[in-house]
């Protein structure tokens, strides 16, 4: 029986990951794919758009895959890909697996855990693209180990969002990349609009040894918190929050009801934007940010 291969998407928040997995679905249409995505949030935003887009998609909320409070569930995902999903009516083994981890995630652990949890035998990472918004590589490489270790396990790394930063800053941005991780391809991109055969070429041999320790389930570079609405306040009112250079603030997503309806809000420093979407259960925002940042909604925050 064949191992089924696993492609790793990894990058930090707001850089273009589930722009790239979309991307994929469609590069795999005809073939027998399941995406996992990897939420950081308890809210699953990203696997219902990749669903949308037309392939199976499994979300894995909460954290990190990579850290030992998903371990559990991320194995049992992976065992019951392994079995088989439904394919034309009937039950088959996927062709290939497509992970989207966290945006906080260290993925060099990876290897250790599919060989610890006996998921060598069945899977065996085929590539790592590691998504890399160049506005705020440099800043977040200061503050945030995990992004440096993103860069330095990936196979393929895609500076995405050329076109919104000057040629100087690419370029100073490409010559990072490069010492953090001489061996890896570099493309530049925009909207992740590549050759979507760079991400899916299956290399039996990992170019990387991919054996670290399990991430923290407290890490103590960053926390997660969620902002619960409980008013209804005007749109502008809510985004305000993010004109105003929160400092130590890495992300902010979730749906809000307002006066003019409810919305999905998806702030990262790469940009701010606002979608108008079907009612939701929570009027809630999930915020990703350093441990002594303070951002907050009025009297609403709970």
């Amino acid at each position: 029986m064949h191992k089924i291969p696993v492609y790793l998407v990894v990058g930090f928040l707001g850089s273009g990951k589930t722009t790239l997995l979309k991307r994929l679905v469609h590069a795999v249409e005809d073939k027998n794919f399941v995406f996992v995505v990897n939420e950081f949030s308890a809210v699953d935003v990203d696997a219902a758009q990749i669903e949308s887009e037309g392939a199976p998609a499994i979300a894995v909320a909460g954290g990190s895959i990579f850290c030992r409070c998903l371990i559990t569930e991320f194995v049992t995902v992976m065992r019951r890909i392994s079995d088989g999903f439904s394919c034309g009516g009937q039950i088959c083994r996927p062709q290939g697996v497509v992970i989207e981890a966290s945006g906080m995630a260290d993925p060099r652990s990876i290897g250790r855990l599919l060989t610890e949890s006996g998921l060598e035998n069945d899977f065996f990472v085929a590539g790592i693209t590691a998504v890399v918004d160049p506005g705020v590589m440099i800043k977040l490489l200061m503050v945030l180990p995990n992004i440096k270790a993103q860069i330095q396990c990936a196979d393929l790394i895609l500076l995405n969002k050329v076109d919104l930063h000057t040629p100087e800053m690419v370029d100073s941005v490409t010559a990072k990349v490069a010492m953090l991780n001489p061996s890896a391809q570099v493309v530049p991109c925009v909207q992740c609009e590549i050759d979507c055969a760079l991400v899916l070429r299956a290399q039996e041999t990992p170019a990387r040894e991919l054996v670290a320790e399990y991430n923290l389930c407290r890490d103590p570079h960053f926390e997660r918190k969620e902002l619960r609405i409980e008013c209804k306040p005007e749109l502008r009112h809510v985004l305000e929050m993010f004109h105003n250079n929160v400092v130590g603030l890495y992300r902010a997503k979730g749906f809000v009801e307002c006066t003019e309806g409810w919305f999905f809000i998806d702030w990262s420093e790469g940009g701010l934007t606002c979608n108008p979407v079907e009612a939701h259960p929570n009027s809630c925002l999930t915020i990703i940010s350093a441990p002594d940042c303070n951002i907050q909604y009025g009297d609403a925050v709970r």
